[in-house]
């Protein structure tokens, strides 16, 4: 946990990060296993409050202790600049005109849609069709099909998986936006599901990418009111 950087953030994705997550997909999965982006634009406009992504901030200098250390460094000879020119005056009571957030680098990202069954098939995985009720995004169902889960090769080994993982469990489970969360996962893979609190269900029918995959699930259980 200590290896998490201090500036951090978690959120749900629009159709606006779809670039980004095109790229992170092609950083952190091997082409036959990354989603187009044709299914990442239908899932991020269907249903962008199922996808949510983690992303780190770099922030105006006057919140600079909270960016990375290069971010910092950059800023503070920026200042020392500004201070040497005197033709620049700072009123200390000016209200700010923009957020004190620079620059959001998506490092890490979940997309999901609502899936027809209690399993993740192939035609969960595939776009919404008419002639297809079981295919693609399903308003009305209780299960979460997650069909992907990945961070930045340069930040994984810190944790931020589990991270995301945990946090998007908890916000699934208190907006009560479904009773079940379901993905597929490679053998070596399981562990690390497990321990977050997955139950491998065994192999699986849906062969995605001519590999081998195994179905887990993990309830979800809204928080009782006070």
């Amino acid at each position: 946990m200590a290896d998490f950087p201090p500036n951090l953030s978690i959120r749900p994705l629009t159709i606006e990060d779809l670039d980004e997550c095109v790229s992170l997909e092609a950083r952190g999965f091997p082409e036959k296993e990354r989603a187009t982006k044709e299914k990442l634009s239908y899932r991020l406009t269907v249903c962008p409050e199922l996808c949510s992504g983690l992303f780190i901030r770099d922030y105006t200098p006057q919140y600079k202790a909270i960016n990375l250390p290069a971010v910092a460094a950059k800023q503070s000879k920026e200042e020392q600049n500004e201070d040497n020119d005197e033709s620049k005056t700072v009123d200390s009571e000016a209200i700010p005109t923009k957020s004190s957030v620079l620059k959001e680098t998506l490092i890490g990202h979940i997309i999901a849609t609502k899936i027809y069954s209690n399993r993740i098939t192939s035609e969960s995985m595939e776009l919404g069709s008419k002639e297809d009720p079981k295919a693609g995004h399903i308003e009305h169902s209780r299960y979460i099909g997650i069909h992907g889960l990945v961070v930045d090769p340069e930040w994984q080994g810190k944790n931020l998986g589990t991270l995301l993982m945990h946090d998007y469990i908890q916000k699934l489970s208190n907006q009560d936006l479904g009773d079940k969360v379901i993905i597929i996962a490679h053998k070596q893979l399981i562990p690390f599901y497990e321990k977050i609190g997955f139950n491998n269900l065994g192999e699986s029918d849906c062969k995605f990418a001519g590999e081998v995959w195994y179905d887990l699930s993990i309830d979800l259980i809204p928080e009782d009111d006070d």
